[in-house]
């Protein structure tokens, strides 16, 4: 699909304004173009995938068949890390589309490697997975731990088999008439 003038619009803020294909740049100044290619296509595609599951549930709901419609169940199941994937993919087609530079133009990645040595990034590596573990386990330990608990005496239990809608709700206490 092609958008005639669109990236002249967004590169450079000109309908008619002249863009530079990567056959005018030296070959030893290219990223890896293979990866950006598909790290691109992976990224919309997901985007397009979770457009489409958008627009069905929409239309599952209009139809009043949400909580009936398995097979749209399933799609949005399959679809749950679909985001996730998306947003590496977008920070792959980033981070390697700019190769070899940091800076286009002034600074090479191979120029603004780091001068610590690998002992000190693998201690400081080390130190934030350790610390993460501790936090993402008592997490997940605390979440489970809620979940076991059965429920409480006097705690009422749902009063429909359906779900109910909730949305645009607020509760609040009933106030009785002329009282202050």
């Amino acid at each position: 699909m092609e958008i005639p003038k669109a990236s002249s619009l967004i590169l450079k803020h000109s309908l008619d304004a002249p863009l530079a294909g990567l056959d005018t740049v030296d070959r030893r100044e290219w990223p890896p173009v293979a990866i950006v290619f598909w790290a691109f296509r992976i990224m919309v595609g997901l985007g397009l995938l979770m457009l489409l599951l958008a627009a069905a549930s929409l239309l599952a709901r209009l139809r009043r068949r949400l909580f009936e419609w398995s097979l749209l169940h399933r799609f949005a199941l399959v679809m749950g890390p679909a985001g996730f994937v998306a947003v590496i993919a977008g920070w792959i087609t980033t981070e390697v589309g700019r190769q070899p530079y940091t800076v286009y133009g002034l600074l090479r990645t191979a120029d603004s490697a780091s001068p610590l040595d690998a002992p000190a990034v693998a201690a400081s590596l080390l130190a934030f997975i350790v610390v993460y573990f501790i936090v993402f386990g008592a997490g997940v330990f605390y979440i489970l731990r809620l979940m076991n608990r059965p429920p409480q005496p006097g705690e009422a239990g749902p009063a429909h088999d359906q779900p109910m809608r909730a949305a645009g709700i607020t509760p609040a206490p009933q106030v009785a008439e002329g009282a202050n």
